[in-house]
C-alpha cells in the first residue's frame, strides 16, 4: 500500500499542478521520485504481494487487504487497462482468509470485487454479513457475526457495495453492471452520480431477457465510454457516447448471460 499511496500522491500533485500552471519545480522534483518507486510485486503463487520488500510477508488468515489500495479506492488496476494485474489482485483476494469475519474486511472484500468485476464474490462476502447475524432491527450494524459488538461499517459499505456492483466510473469511463450478482436478476436504480459528472438518471436490467439500458445526463458536453463486461456488441468493450448538455441519452444493450 505505502507504494500505491506514495504513486498516487505524487501522481496527483504533479497533475494539479500542471493544470494550474505552478509549482513547476517541484513538479520535476516529484517527477524523479516518481520514476524511482518499485514496481507491484507477485509472490511464487501469482498473488500481488502485499510487501515489496522481500522476506515480509503477512498471514493469509487477515482481515485487511490494504495492498489492494490500487484496485480501491484508487482505479490504477483494472481489468480492461492493467489485466494481469487485474488478474494478480483477484489472485490476492481469493487468497485472503477472513480472521474473524469482520464486516469491514467482508465489505473492503466486496468492493474490491467489484472493482474486478467478480459478480459472485461481491455476492460472497454480501451474504456474509446479511446471513451472519450482523444486523440489528435497527439497520445498524455489527463487527463481527452474532450481534457484536455494534458498528457502522457495514451499514455505511453496503450501499456502496450495491452501487459499485451496479455502476462503476472514473474520468471517460462509465461501466454498467460491473459486477451484478446472479440473485439480482432484474432491478432498477436511479441518480448515481459518476466520477465524470454525468449522471446515470436511470438504470433497468433484466438477467433472465438479457436485456439492459440506462438513461445518462451531464451538466456540460462530454463524451464517455460506455462499458457493460457482460453486454453483447459493442459495449463489452467500449463504446463512445455523447451526452449534450442537459440531454438525456439512452443506451440499450443485450446481456451474454
Amino acid at each position: 500500500m505505502d507504494i500505491a499511496a506514495a504513486r498516487h500522491a505524487l501522481s496527483t500533485a504533479i497533475e494539479a499542478c500542471r493544470r494550474l500552471g505552478t509549482e513547476d519545480a517541484a513538479v520535476a522534483r516529484w517527477e524523479t521520485l516518481l520514476k524511482q518507486l518499485p514496481p507491484y510485486v507477485l509472490d511464487d503463487r501469482g498473488a500481488l504481494a502485499e510487501w515489496a520488500w522481500p522476506g515480509l510477508e503477512t498471514p493469509d488468515d487477515h482481515r485487511h487487504i490494504s495492498h489492494l489500495y490500487p484496485v480501491w479506492p484508487l482505479h490504477e488496476i483494472t481489468p480492461d487497462g492493467t489485466p494481469e494485474l487485474a488478474e494478480a489482485a483477484r489472485r490476492a483476494l481469493v487468497l485472503r482468509g477472513d480472521e474473524n469475519l469482520s464486516a469491514h474486511g467482508s465489505l473492503h472484500r466486496a468492493l474490491c470485487a467489484a472493482r474486478l468485476h467478480d459478480a459472485p464474490l461481491v455476492e460472497e462476502n454480501l451474504a456474509k454479513i446479511v446471513g451472519g447475524d450482523m444486523v440489528f432491527r435497527s439497520l445498524m450494524t455489527s463487527h463481527n457475526p452474532g450481534l457484536d459488538t455494534y458498528n457502522a461499517d457495514a451499514a455505511h459499505a453496503i450501499p456502496a457495495v450495491v452501487i459499485e456492483a451496479l455502476v462503476g466510473s472514473r474520468p471517460g469511463v462509465v461501466e454498467l453492471l460491473p459486477a451484478v450478482p446472479a440473485r439480482w436478476a432484474h432491478g432498477r436504480i436511479r441518480g448515481v452520480r459518476c466520477r465524470n459528472r454525468v449522471t446515470v438518471a436511470e438504470m433497468a436490467w433484466d438477467l433472465e431477457r438479457a436485456s439492459a439500458h440506462a438513461v445518462l445526463r451531464c451538466d456540460v458536453d462530454v463524451t464517455v465510454s460506455v462499458r457493460c463486461p457482460i453486454a453483447r456488441g459493442p459495449f463489452r468493450r467500449g463504446e463512445r457516447v455523447p451526452v449534450p448538455a442537459g440531454e438525456p441519452v439512452r443506451v440499450e444493450f443485450a446481456l451474454e448471460i
